[in-house]
């Protein structure tokens, strides 16, 4: 799969759950087993939002060549977000909060992490070429 094609999966999945995290926090923490109360509510969006410039900066980046400076950089960042979310993830479904959907974020964060991984070594070779 070419990068600008990853960018464009990343830029879906994350306007998608901002958006749902912006628009519908309680519906989306329901879905995961949870309850959310007035504060609860306000950290979902800012999650929400959080995960639409996200998708922004990877809509922006969609266009650009593997060859450029600042690929690698972003997915470092990216990778370092995704270990994060992967462990915070991981942890509340070990502790049993939540339902068994925390495993789809445990399995999709740990993709987002190889695949960054992977891509930073495509960023390498498609450097070394020019």
């Amino acid at each position: 799969m070419k990068l600008s094609t990853y960018a464009i999966i990343v830029t879906i999945l994350a306007i998608g759950f901002g958006l749902a995290f912006l628009f519908v926090p309680e519906k989306v923490a329901e879905f995961y087993g949870g309850n959310l109360n007035g504060s609860g509510i306000i950290a979902a969006r800012y999650f929400g939002s959080a995960n639409v410039f996200i998708g922004l900066i990877y809509w922006s980046y969609s266009g650009v060549s593997p060859a450029a400076k600042s690929w690698p950089k972003l997915l470092l960042y990216s990778l370092f977000y995704d270990l994060l979310q992967l462990g915070i993830t991981l942890a509340s479904v070990l502790n049993k909060e939540g339902n068994s959907m925390g495993w789809s974020s445990v399995a999709l964060f740990g993709l987002l992490a190889i695949a960054s991984l992977y891509y930073m070594g495509q960023c390498s070779k498609a450097r070394a070429q020019v």
